[in-house]
């Protein structure tokens, strides 16, 4: 029977998670604590550590380092009993949810107070993005929903209801369009946010009235200053807000050269 329920307009506040509130990727604490658990094995770190001290040492990329950990922790994930890997997630989360980002948690606040419906999307596993969310306060959370079989976790994503391989991309912009179709939400996007901070997050912050590029990787801020959408740097202390920004090559990595100003402490 077809649900008759009129859709309710409301005004989104859309975010990424990695990078974006929380201060590292929940998919990398994750696989460090799984590996102290022993659910992985101390190989599993290893494979990763090169791309590592390459990072720390600026020697390599982030996105580098962190897509070989990906890689790696979904090699190792099928075949893992879900219960274990599950409360490994419970106890890392719950450990860590207080490590975001001030301007991302301020800004989460000031939606709520104003009646914004607030969505979490990520491409980390479902269940990191659930038990993260719910602790922000989120009203909904997406990330990606993992095949289990039997007690284990097979290794394929299951979205819509189908089986696709783990490196499957998954458009956040159709989940959070299937999302408020199946919660009968008519979304005002004129009014609404979206905050991300890869250039992942590029078409979802197209698509809203109030683009937000917080803490931006090159190909985003590169949009973003095109676009002359809200540039976003939290560092240390300080928060700036990006009015311009010129783009220089520097020992064969590209660096962002900016002028900012910074934004005034919100009253509280």
């Amino acid at each position: 029977m077809k649900n008759s329920a009129s859709p309710k307009r409301v005004k989104l506040g859309v975010f990424d998670i990695d990078g974006t509130i929380f201060r590292s990727s929940l998919v990398i604490e994750v696989f460090n604590g799984l590996v102290d658990a022993g659910v992985f094995p101390h190989e599993a770190r290893e494979i990763v550590s090169k791309s590592f001290v390459r990072w720390l040492d600026r020697k390599g990329h982030y996105n580098d380092y962190l897509m070989k950990l990906v890689r790696t922790y979904y090699e190792y994930l099928p075949g893992t009993n879900a219960v274990l890997v599950d409360a490994v997630i419970a106890q890392v989360v719950d450990r860590q949810k207080n490590r975001v980002y001030r301007y991302t948690r301020d800004l989460i606040r000031d939606l709520r107070a104003k009646g914004h419906h607030l969505v979490a999307i990520s491409n980390s596993q479902n269940v990191m993005v659930q038990h993260f969310a719910t602790a922000q306060g989120f009203d909904a959370a997406i990330g990606r929903n993992l095949e289990v079989a039997d007690g284990v976790y097979t290794g394929r994503i299951l979205f819509e209801g189908k089986p696709f391989p783990i490196s499957a991309h998954l458009d956040k912009v159709h989940i959070l369009k299937s999302y408020l179709a199946d919660a009968h939400i008519e979304a005002d996007l004129e009014h609404s946010y979206a905050v991300g901070d890869s250039e992942g997050d590029i078409e979802l912050l197209r698509s809203v009235g109030h683009p937000v590029a917080f803490n931006p990787s090159l190909p985003l801020a590169r949009i973003a200053r095109r676009h002359g959408w809200q540039m976003i740097v939290e560092r240390k202390d300080a928060i700036y807000d990006i009015h311009d920004a010129s783009f220089i090559h520097h020992d064969e990595h590209q660096i962002v050269r900016l002028r900012y100003a910074a934004i005034p402490k919100r009253p509280r």
